[in-house]
């Protein structure tokens, strides 16, 4: 892959920012802390989401909210800021005016990583602190329908014996950048680029023939129904509304992305306040009506604790790390 310097890769990158929460250690008073617990939420929690309303992580930060205040499972509702712009530097501003005692949360997912990877955020994984996944959903790597290519490894195999034949639409520093690395890196294979940031923009030079694969959210391939042919996922399994198309796992390629909806809090949030939120967002992933619309809409529904995410995180982050090195 062509390398980039920092300079030019931050131009193109839409990598998120997020807050770096003041660290405040926890009261020695467990009377005041039980107090402060018993009396949370007192006020609505502020979701930052760094985007514009109606896109995924927009939709599932409002549809749980509204599930968990629907149930009383808080007692206070969730209110979602919208805050995008700026690469994350609008979400970012906007943490730094909250709070650490869990009325100031974030819901993002995995461009963060990314963003870590490639050392332009001020700020690491120490910042915050997780309070779990509430489901997912996995890209897919496709060609056009007409495409001579049905499978992965038909893509390999021409990418090796006719190095850089092929152009993958991308958005630099994007998922789909890094997906598509991850993948070349493991089956030894390279591509050449075209610029693409958004699903829109790589569906159009794919269907126009100026690309030859590129990488939609499992929603986005379903959506479109017809021009596409999709010849792997990325989840860790099968989904079940494409269970026919072989993950990469199974293939023998070690890339997973589930890019989680991940809920995080600033650091120095206190336990009792985060673990109430934690319980009422376990509860609402596990409503059956979330679980209705995540299926009808290719996502997985599950939850993964505070704990476990950041560890899962942790380890995604390791595996990017190594991609962010060869385009820095």
């Amino acid at each position: 892959m062509t390398r980039m310097n920092k300079r030019t890769l931050a131009a193109g990158v839409g990598a998120c920012a997020l807050l770096l929460g003041s660290s405040f250690g926890l009261t020695t008073f467990a009377g005041k802390s039980d107090a402060h617990a018993a009396d949370f939420p007192s006020k609505p929690i502020e979701v930052v989401v760094p985007f514009k309303p109606g896109g995924r992580t927009d939709t599932v930060a409002r549809l749980l909210g509204k599930k968990i205040q629907e149930k009383g499972w808080l007692s206070q509702p969730f209110v979602i800021v919208n805050a995008a712009g700026g690469g994350g530097a609008n979400a970012v501003s906007r943490m730094k005016r909250g709070d650490t005692d869990g009325h100031t949360a974030v819901h993002w997912h995995h461009q963060m990583l990314i963003s870590i990877a490639m050392g332009l955020g001020n700020y690491d994984l120490s910042a915050f602190r997780s309070l779990g996944y509430t489901g997912g959903g996995s890209p897919v790597w496709a060609v056009r329908a007409d495409s001579p290519f049905n499978s992965l490894e038909d893509v390999v195999n021409h990418l090796k014996k006719e190095p850089r034949s092929l152009v993958e639409a991308v958005g630099i520093g994007s998922i789909p950048h890094f997906v598509g690395a991850m993948l070349a890196k493991q089956g030894g294979f390279e591509t050449r680029y075209v610029t693409a940031n958004s699903g829109a923009d790589r569906l159009r030079l794919l269907l126009g023939g100026t690309a030859d694969i590129a990488l939609f959210a499992a929603s986005e391939y379903t959506a479109q129904g017809k021009g596409l042919k999709a010849l792997v996922y990325f989840g860790k399994e099968r989904l079940p509304n494409l269970p026919d198309l072989p993950i990469a796992l199974e293939l023998g390629y070690d890339v997973s992305w589930a890019n989680p909806n991940w809920w995080l809090v600033p650091a120095g949030t206190p336990d009792a306040e985060a673990n109430a939120i934690s319980a009422a967002l376990e509860k609402a992933i596990a409503d059956p009506d979330i679980i209705k619309y995540f299926k009808e809409n290719t996502l997985q529904p599950y939850w993964v604790p505070g704990a476990a995410a950041m560890e899962d995180a942790q380890k995604q982050l390791s595996s990017l790390k190594p991609i962010a090195e060869t385009i820095n």
